[in-house]
């Protein structure tokens, strides 16, 4: 029904550019209409929240969107790395917690378990014919 990706990266001109480029790649280069990125980390708002120490300057002379970066939240940058992977975890779990259906997940892992059964049923059918030399289509 929908596409929903969650993205991590950089609080750097870069970073935000694969945050709003992303759906827009997936959209254009494969045909995907229904994308919802959503940026997990690092964000504005989690540099300030864990007080993060700047890992450089947005000097990234590369970056069509630095000057659109540094007049929206300044020129330091800050590494996804600096978020301590405990709370880049509990973020991710909550994310993912926030968008999954679990009663489609579930279904869909019935569905796989049902699967897996018929396809080893199918299978040990097969070999036994072949062990027996018999014939192998009357299941």
């Amino acid at each position: 029904e929908k596409l929903i990706v969650l993205l991590v990266s950089d609080h750097d001109p870069a970073g935000m550019a694969i945050a709003e480029s992303f759906g827009r790649s997936l959209r254009d280069d494969f045909g995907v209409e229904t994308v919802h990125p959503v940026k997990v980390a690092l964000t504005a708002e989690q540099v300030l929240e864990f007080n993060l120490p700047p890992g450089g300057k947005a000097t990234d002379k590369n970056s069509s969107n630095r000057k659109e970066f540094i007049a929206r939240y300044g020129n330091d940058v800050y590494e996804l790395e600096a978020l301590p992977p405990e709370d880049l975890q509990a973020r991710l779990t909550k994310a993912i917690e926030a968008v999954i259906d679990r009663k489609l997940l579930n279904a869909e892992i019935d569905q796989e378990k049902a699967d897996a059964a018929k396809l080893g049923a199918y299978r040990e059918h097969v070999l036994a014919a072949l062990r027996e030399g018999g014939d192998s289509t009357d299941f």
